[in-house]
């Protein structure tokens, strides 16, 4: 799905320059810094690519899926 979302003609638009420890994930952070996303969380399980440990990125939360379920499930 995500490797879809990297298509999707939506992302054309963004314009938002993000930087990132890995080049692949600068899309979604993008994407949660979008002001017509509007989104609460960014859920991931990848410990590696930094972005859990950036903790946040503009008022979007980057957390773990065991995190987000806790908080909003």
């Amino acid at each position: 799905m995500v490797n879809n979302l990297q298509r999707a003609v939506v992302l054309d638009r963004l314009t938002i320059e993000v930087e990132t420890d890995d080049p692949d994930d600068a899309f979604l952070l993008a994407m949660a810094m979008d002001t017509a996303s509007d989104a609460d969380y960014l859920v991931t399980g990848d410990r590696r690519a930094g972005l859990l440990q950036r903790g946040h990125v503009g008022r979007t939360r980057i957390v773990t899926p065991a995190v987000f379920c806790a908080e909003v499930l």
